[in-house]
């Protein structure tokens, strides 16, 4: 019976050191006045701040709250990206009569055949071809009207693991759509079946020399071998407009090496802005 008394109290004895242990610890720190004014208490602050994200992705949030893509949308593209059934109701949730712009795809007394392209009952109007005819206002050689409205925006290999980018290249070609391949150059990643646009940024990834000005030859190389539709000249750095980017030592690897035209062991410096032109008139 003896025995049976000292365990809990052996165990109570020692919850009470590390609290004790903890209390000293939080009074005597300097890096956070929470933990110092409120010993023990004060991590629960930090342990709820934590958990935040979750809180409100499953508790707090609706469905539709959430940016860029909410609960709603979310699901219906994991469901698609796993091939499971994506059928999901957008509207019936939400109050359609007192949303202001509340977009609505009225539903057609007649649809199109969704039938695969080469298929004979295939209707090509069931795509939405884009309005403008790229390069068709400098009478270009090789202007065309892209197939699709909505198209792959640019994210570089690099930024976006290889499969990430063979995922993007391979929707662009069953949807029929171009695929941007960022600023970061045209990677063998980039070549499974999709059209690309070639992004060209300040630093000439893929198209330039040892002293990183434009390449004309390099530029002709990386086009031979990739299906590129259009060049899409990026000005400057989006995300630090003005400044321009660094891609760390660190983060260059053999592979992005030779695909950006970039030395091993260095920092790679794109510039705030072309060396190759300063206006509108130099660069066309």
């Amino acid at each position: 019976m003896p025995g049976f008394v000292l365990v809990p109290l052996i165990v109570v004895g020692l919850v009470v050191a590390v609290l004790t242990a903890v209390a000293i610890y939080d009074v005597t720190q300097r890096r956070h006045a929470i933990l110092r004014n409120f010993p023990i208490i004060g991590h629960f602050r930090f342990w709820l701040e934590s958990i935040g994200p979750e809180l409100r992705q499953y508790i707090v949030t609706s469905n539709t709250e959430e940016l860029p893509f909410n609960r709603d949308q979310r699901t219906w593209i994991y469901a698609s990206a796993k091939e499971q059934n994506n059928y999901h109701g957008f509207g019936t949730s939400e109050d359609l009569e007192r949303s202001p712009n509340f977009i609505i795809i009225k539903h057609s007394a007649f649809p199109l055949a969704t039938a695969e392209k080469g298929a004979p009952d295939f209707d090509p109007d069931w795509r939405i071809p884009a309005a403008i005819v790229l390069g068709a206002h400098r009478k270009r050689k090789h202007a065309f009207r892209p197939e699709s409205v909505v198209n792959i925006s640019g994210m570089s290999y690099g930024a976006l693991s290889p499969r990430a980018i063979e995922a993007l290249n391979m929707g662009a070609n069953l949807a029929g759509c171009l695929h941007n391949t960022g600023e970061g150059g045209i990677s063998p990643y980039h070549l499974n079946g999709g059209e690309l646009i070639w992004q060209l940024g300040t630093a000439y990834f893929g198209a330039r020399d040892d002293r990183g000005r434009f390449d004309m030859s390099r530029f002709r190389d990386s086009l031979a071998g990739a299906p590129v539709r259009a060049i899409e000249v990026k000005l400057s750095q989006g995300a630090k407009p003005g400044v321009g980017g660094l891609l760390p030592a660190a983060k260059i690897t053999p592979e992005i090496s030779e695909i950006r035209g970039i030395p091993l062991g260095i920092d790679c410096h794109s510039p705030n802005s072309h060396p190759e032109f300063s206006n509108v008139d130099t660069m066309l």
